[in-house]
């Protein structure tokens, strides 16, 4: 019963062995040869590895409904029993042996990549796995790295780093992918689009006359606006933005001091320098914009003292529909 027992479990197996993927060196059994490349089964002939340049697989170009995986190990002595399987999505590609790359294409999207020990033998291939974000018509490089307890690791890469770890590396070629071939198309249409009419808005209309004291503050004789006012300037700008049929004149204004020609041209240039500020820098449009110094000829308070020089001393922005032709 004894010798029974152990035919039927030599019966099946040796066929598993026969056809085992990984393809472990076997020795001294007839119909099974494995020399250096080449590996034999009865009359089934393989390569293990091939010569193939990987910048001749990389300059074909991806579908942009898939994405490119390139796997790369770099080479080591550790055993061939840490051969490091690679999932997709929960699917077999290869079983990838040191100083190896392999390269599988997958849909765009979530993928779920794996590596781990061929001699552990758990089956479960969504085991540390790792998730990302792939864009269709990309290559990702990934590197494979495996110690002597067989732990994986599957880390990505840069292109640049890849390059270099590709460098004479042999492409694996007995491999069996189980990754999905086909990625759902695009869903096209023949009909035609037809976009609803553009309704233009009408632009807001300013009711009555609007007056904004702008606050702008000038060094003694000169007309040079120093940037700590633009914040009011931008003010006026974005008012204007808010309603684009309006124009407005700006008014310079000085205290009693001086002659009257004297504060007349020096509020002339104080004025012009705020509007070519909000031309230069807010772009508002020139013909939208007028300039006039009106000296000391309009005080708000009495020149008198200190207090009301200051109040004379202004920049005011007079903002007021356009009218229209």
């Amino acid at each position: 019963m004894e010798r029974v027992f152990k035919n039927t479990i030599a019966t099946v197996v040796v066929p598993i062995i026969l056809f085992s993927i990984t393809a472990c060196a076997i020795t001294g059994n007839d119909g099974i040869d494995n020399d250096g490349d080449t590996r034999r089964v009865g009359s089934v002939v393989w390569n293990n590895q091939v010569d193939i340049d990987i910048n001749a697989v990389l300059v074909k170009q991806v579908a942009t409904d898939n994405t490119r995986l390139v796997f790369v190990r770099k080479n080591d002595s550790d055993p061939e029993q840490t051969s490091a399987n690679i999932a997709v999505n929960n699917r077999f590609q290869v079983s990838l042996h040191p100083g190896n790359y392999t390269v599988v294409n997958s849909c765009v999207g979530i993928n779920q990549l794996s590596a781990n020990a061929t001699g552990f033998k758990n089956n479960n291939l969504l085991a540390d796995k790792k998730i990302y974000e792939l864009v269709g018509g990309q290559t990702y490089f990934f590197y494979i790295d495996m110690d002597e307890t067989g732990k994986g690791t599957l880390e990505q890469i840069t292109s640049d780093s890849a390059l270099q770890l590709l460098a004479n590396k042999r492409y694996q070629t007995h491999q069996i992918s189980r990754v999905v071939p086909s990625c759902p198309a695009p869903i096209a249409t023949s009909l035609p689009v037809v976009l609803p009419p553009v309704i233009q808005p009408q632009p807001p209309i300013l009711a009555e006359r609007v007056t904004i004291d702008l606050e702008v503050l000038f060094e003694t004789d000169k007309a040079v606006v120093q940037p700590e006012y633009y914040i009011k300037i931008a003010e006026l700008a974005e008012f204007m933005m808010q309603y684009p049929n309006t124009a407005t004149t700006v008014e310079g204004h000085t205290d009693k001091r001086g002659s009257d020609t004297y504060n007349q041209a020096l509020s002339q240039r104080r004025v012009d320098a705020v509007k070519e500020v909000l031309i230069t820098r807010f772009g508002i449009a020139a013909e939208r914009l007028k300039a006039v110094g009106y000296g000391e000829s309009k005080p708000r308070a009495s020149n008198d003292n200190a207090e009301g020089q200051r109040i004379n001393r202004r920049v005011v922005a007079v903002v007021e529909e356009r009218l229209t032709n």
